[in-house]
């Protein structure tokens, strides 16, 4: 493994040296910028070569004039308002006309921009100087934008960051005006402080945003939906994972945390999910370069316990983030090839800036977020260990389970950390109850983040440093951030760039979600028992031997788990680019780029001698390696053409190669105690693990866009991919796309009225996907130990398929933006459906076969639904408020599976199944439930067993839906003055959970649910159970049969033992509840210093942010119970529906420091 990172390290350097080279030899031919005085002919001309957009003008307005080409844009996207900045000294200004057509005019009072000042008649007694930031609808700065006063026509511009300082004489008005915003009127009153938001013009509809293959397009051309949300959305607030920065933020894609433990797995699903085989995940791309997303949460060999490792994805640093994409849809998608069906989440880090020529930019940020958990079960503390029999006898108050005598009564019992007297004999002690007894376990957990980059003209540096600590003692993450992004012009038709990003990512102990986890032993832990007392784990003498646990031999002890029973791993993980792109000719361009992302883990487990599973110690470490190289060209041409059409054709070629390789070694008994070393184990306990696997698919893709007047545009892509993982005579698919965008607002001309704009999308689409390598012949594995000097191999029980096809998503959408009350109100419906055919699942066979399972292609799955974001202005001027929403609907249905076949097992989790059936909804959860009364009166109520319990109905029936009915995201944007607030409530309504820990609490009487019928005070009957008089009996509410075929009401009174394990244990139905949940997600109050608060000090853009996530939280299970986290894990699939034993709901808060230097 190290070396391979030292060549993939020596290449990067090499390559980097290369590309730096290259720029010390053709420096002399290079388009430079800097200092160079040229007529405003020649300065506009080279901006047509290097932006492709046309400049009209008379020459009697442009002759005779000079400028620095410095002062105009250079590189990135075309900025208009920098060239109305270069031009105002000029007394000329620039007008968009059209589709990359631009007018260069003289300054009017007609176009607002009056730069000479008239202020003789001014009241000189009323002179005052106000300052404030011009801000868009989304409050990022508008630079270039120009600030009249209305009274003397005096003029000033705002800076790069938005603000501005105007000395004006009395009440008077303010005109702003900036390139691709609407004109606005504020008055000024008598403060000295005026912020102003710009709306953008509908008439100037030339945003871009990115595409596929990184294809920067115009916003109105695009025929389907995307969304794209500011690096600021998720770097404010920020999370350990980037993913859940997205929760709540985007209609249509669902994104639920395994637990709240930072850095843990996450489930992202857009659009509803759509394989019978869990396969969901969406392809992440960051600049150009798909990333390995998959979640890591493998069941360790010592132990058999599950660790979440999380995903490489939240290696990216959310201080690098420039924009996230959300391509939702196959026509959006379908150029990424077969890995697109389940969408695509584009990720654009931050790059030069183009502005600072002469100079450095360097900005720095400092965040502090303290984690604390709360929203635990509502643990009873009247009762200790124990059974319901009465006993007080040793072994009956070690008991695990809550049935015993009451607590903190005087009374005293011999118990688990009971002294010895001088015969040995134990003493009793105070029967007392330690209602903190959980809370006490949980730490306050921290993340400490540091950002510091370095940004110039055409490159940009980046370090992020994160420090984690978990809320379970001896566990976090640390994190190590490089990011490094540069370009450079060979010369004005050939540019490079690169992207590198390198991230270390290590831990010393990651929490486990089971049985023997922390939080199943605490939670499960008798309230009889001080957790403080636990923390010295070891028994005294026997240090390094034997821990000391509160049920001696049968569970072990939270801290011993946490502190002896490791699970570390360290992930060295790179990915990076090279593109060059070539004018060719006028409109014809070609890029071509190569990516790769690399990634290196090893994961090491360790248990102490004395755990339970693995008495005599254990060790497991194994190491993990990934790669995954890209390599592809795109072609481009673009043509305006006569009677207002236009053009532009990509054709390209796309060729990737995935390489894994996996290696590891366990021992399940240790020789020497605490030495964790394979050569440490044991004669015969240690086996060995490798596996190793390719895949490669070619790919030819094109695609084109024919506009007419700037209002109708009709895109069709079409791919073709070649799968090394397919059969030969199955290995090509093919997959077209088509979509159709219509400005309706300037194709009908509706320029008055509430309607400011209006287009309509539509789109459908064709994506195929492959499978995992090796899923076509059976083969033979070797496996340890071996038998003597014998090899043993195994050969697979499942039956592979050299006839497999691809799997085939077709996907229709319709929909429409609309924006009313010019810009203030803004409505984005889609409508879509996709039927995912020829699914590649895993179905039983026959034992005659000699086979358990055989791999068929199967099954298909329709999901419908609806997305509606809007967003409005319902506030503007000094105070403003800005709300968005995005709602989000899907329905899915299994339209048929295999022929023979009408239900297939998903899953399962503690006796609960995730069955697919024909005609039913994927995600519905089968279990156990009781009987009821056939008939009669009391027909459909429950009946008991002759004893009066509860009995099982025959077979499984279903329970629930863990999918929602619908989801809503609400963000709000406070701005006053400095202060900005910004909250995002996440409301999810409707589907059901499973949860085997209410189950388990409630059967072993742990809640305080489990109080009633204990003792007379909370409603027990008095009742002989045969050889002793109770007060704590209970009759559970049924009918019984009578044996006449009469049912009749049940009197049987049995103890609360009873009742609550028969009453909920294994009986799935009584323990599903509504997954509904509002969640207070984030909350950020912000404020930005001024340039005269922060004097002579060398800095800019100061700002203070104290933040918060979840900071209220309700869910209709009721405290403790998080529908969000209700997921089994196993081998990095994750299938929600099921809660057991996840950490305890966090809330987070913190401050955060920005500044730039």
């Amino acid at each position: 493994m190290k070396r391979k990172l030292n060549r993939y390290v020596v290449l990067t350097v090499l390559l980097l040296l290369e590309v730096w080279q290259v720029r010390a030899h053709t420096a002399p031919i290079a388009y430079n910028y800097v200092s160079e005085k040229v007529s405003l002919i020649t300065a506009l001309q080279k901006m047509e070569d290097i932006f492709h957009v046309n400049f009209n003008y008379n020459s009697a307005t442009v002759a005779n004039k000079f400028v620095y080409l410095e002062q105009f844009p250079q590189q990135g996207a075309f900025n208009a308002s920098k060239v109305a900045q270069a031009l105002q000294p000029l007394g000329l200004t620039i007008v968009e006309l059209g589709h990359k057509d631009y007018a260069i005019q003289r300054m009017t009072t007609a176009n607002a921009i009056t730069i000479s000042g008239n202020d003789h008649n001014a009241n000189n007694d009323d002179h005052k100087i106000i300052n404030g930031t011009i801000t868009n609808d989304k409050g990022e700065p508008v630079p270039g934008a120009i600030i009249t006063d209305q009274a003397t026509n005096k003029s000033v511009i705002a800076d790069d960051q938005g603000r501005y300082t105007i000395e004006v004489n009395g009440a008077t008005t303010l005109l702003v005006h900036a390139v691709g915003f609407t004109k606005k009127t504020v008055k000024a009153g008598t403060s000295a402080m005026l912020n102003i938001q710009l709306m953008p013009d509908v008439k100037d509809l030339s945003a871009v945003v990115v595409t596929a293959l990184g294809i920067k397009r115009e916003e109105k051309a695009l025929g389907y939906s995307i969304a794209t949300l500011d690096g600021s959305k998720v770097s404010t607030v920020k999370d350990v994972n980037i993913v859940n920065s997205l929760s709540g933020k985007v209609a249509g894609v669902d994104i639920r945390s395994a637990s709240s433990d930072p850095g843990g797995s996450v489930l992202i699903t857009i659009r509803g999910a759509s394989s019978i085989a869990n396969n969901n995940q969406p392809l992440f791309v960051v600049d150009g370069v798909p990333v390995a997303s998959a979640n890591r949460s493998p069941t360790v060999p010592v132990g058999q316990v599950t660790v979440d490792y999380g995903s490489p994805i939240s290696d990216v640093s959310p201080d690098d983030i420039a924009t996230v994409t959300v391509l939702k849809g196959a026509s959006a998608a379908a150029l990424y090839g077969s890995r697109a069906a389940n969408g695509v989440i584009l990720i654009t880090t931050k790059s030069g800036n183009g502005k600072n020529k002469k100079g450095l930019n360097v900005s720095a940020n400092f965040s502090a977020i303290y984690d604390k958990a709360w929203q635990f079960p509502d643990f009873q503390s009247e009762y200790g260990a124990g059974d319901a029999t009465g006993s007080v006898d040793p072994s009956n108050t070690l008991s695990t389970a809550s049935w015993g005598p009451k607590l903190n009564t005087g009374a005293k019992y011999i118990q688990w950390n009971s002294p010895t007297d001088a015969n040995g004999d134990k003493v009793a002690t105070d029967w007392i109850a330690y209602p903190n007894r959980v809370k006490d376990f949980y730490e306050t957990g921290s993340t400490y983040t540091s950002n510091v980059a370095i940004t110039g003209s055409n490159f940009r540096l980046s370090y992020t440093n994160l420090q984690n600590k978990g809320i379970t003692p001896n566990t976090g993450l640390q994190r190590n951030n490089i990011n490094l992004a540069a370009g450079y012009d060979l010369n004005p038709k050939i540019k490079v760039t690169t992207n590198i990003a390198y991230t270390n990512n290590t831990s010393n102990n990651r929490p486990t979600f089971n049985r023997g986890s922390s939080s199943y032993i605490l939670y499960t832990m008798p309230a009889n028992i001080n957790s403080k007392l636990l923390k010295n784990y070891w028994q005294s003498g026997e240090e390094g031997l034997q821990q000391w646990s509160q049920d001696q031999g049968s569970t072990d002890n939270p801290y011993f788990v946490a502190y002896q029973l490791t699970n570390a791993y360290n992930r060295h993980h790179v990915t990076g680019n090279v593109q060059l792109t070539m004018e060719l000719a006028k409109g014809l361009t070609l890029m071509g780029r190569t990516g790769l992302d690399w990634y290196t883990e090893t994961d090491e487990s360790k248990r102490a001698v004395s755990a339970v599973q693995n008495p005599y110690g254990a060790y497991y470490i194994g190491d993990l390696f990934g790669s995954e190289q890209n390599t592809d060209f795109l072609l481009t041409y673009k043509k305006s053409l006569q009677h207002d059409f236009a053009f532009f054709v990509s054709v390209g070629a796309n060729r990737m190669d995935q390489h894994s390789n996996t290696q590891s070694q366990a021992a399940s008994k240790l020789v020497m105690p605490g030495v964790y070393n394979i050569s440490n184990a044991a004669a015969g306990t240690v086996t060995n693990s490798s596996y190793k696997a390719t895949k490669r698919i070619n790919s030819l893709y094109a695609m084109g866009e024919l506009s007419y007047k700037s209002y109708a545009f009709l895109d069709l892509s079409a791919r073709n991919d070649w799968s090394s993982a397919l059969p030969t005579n199955h290995n090509s698919y093919f997959y077209p796309s088509a979509s159709l965008s219509l400005v309706l607002s300037d194709m009908l001309k509706i320029e008055h009225g509430a309607l400011s704009y209006a287009k309509l999308r539509l789109n459908w689409s064709k994506v195929g996907k492959d499978t995992d390598p090796y899923s076509l012949y059976n083969s033979f594995t070797f496996s340890s130990p071996d038998w003597g000097d014998v090899k043993m191999a195994t050969f697979s029980t499942t039956l592979k398929n050299n006839n497999l096809k691809p799997e085939i998503a077709t996907s229709y959408e319709i929909g429409t933006d609309l924006k009313f009350f010019n810009n203030r109100l803004a409505v984005e419906a889609t409508w879509y459906t996709t039927d995912s055919r020829n699914q590649i699942i895993q179905i039983p066979t026959t034992m005659a076969s000699g086979y358990s399972a055989r791999i068929i292609n199967a099954g298909e799955i329709r999901n419908r639904g609806w997305e509606v974001a809007v967003h409005g202005t319902p506030i503007s001027g000094k105070f403003i408020w800005d709300i968005g929403a995005n709602f989000t609907r899907n329905r899915n249905k299994v339209i048929a599976l295999a022929d023979g076949i009408t239900s297939y097992l998903q899953g399962s989790a503690e006796g609960m199944q995730y069955q697919v059936r024909e005609g039913q909804s994927l995600g519905n959860m089968y279990g156990f439930t009781w009987t009821t009364v056939p008939d009669g009166p009391n027909k459909g109520k429950e009946l008991l067993d002759e004893t009066g319990h509860s009995q099982y109905a025959t077979g499984l029936v279903k329970i629930g839906n863990y999918n929602p009915d619908f989801s809503l995201g609400i963000t709000n944007t406070f701005t006053y003055g400095h202060f900005t607030l910004n909250t995002l409530i996440d409301y999810r309504q409707g589907g059901q959970f499973f949860s085997y820990m209410f189950m388990n609490l409630l059967s072993d009487g742990r809640t305080k649910n489990t109080l009633k019928g204990r003792d007379t005070e909370h409603g027990g009957l008095s009742w002989n159970d045969g050889t002793t008089d109770r007060t704590d009996g209970m009759i559970e509410d049924g009918y019984i049969s009578d044996g006449n075929g009469n049912y009749v009401k049940n009197t049987n009174v049995t103890d609360p033992e009873s009742f609550y394990g028969d009453y909920y244990w294994k009986m799935h139905a009584r323990n599903t509840f509504s997954a509904t949940y509002v969640k207070l997600r984030e909350v950020s109050l912000t404020y930005l210093f001024s340039k005269e608060q922060t004097g002579r000090l060398p800095i800019s853009n100061l700002s203070v942010s104290l933040i918060a996530r979840n900071l209220f939280s309700w869910t209709a299970a009721g405290s403790g119970y998080d529908p969000e986290t209700a997921m089994t894990i196993k081998s990095g699939s994750i299938t929600p529906g099921t809660s057991s034993w996840s950490l305890p709901y966090t809330r987070s808060y913190g401050v955060k420091l920005g500044l730039n230097f």
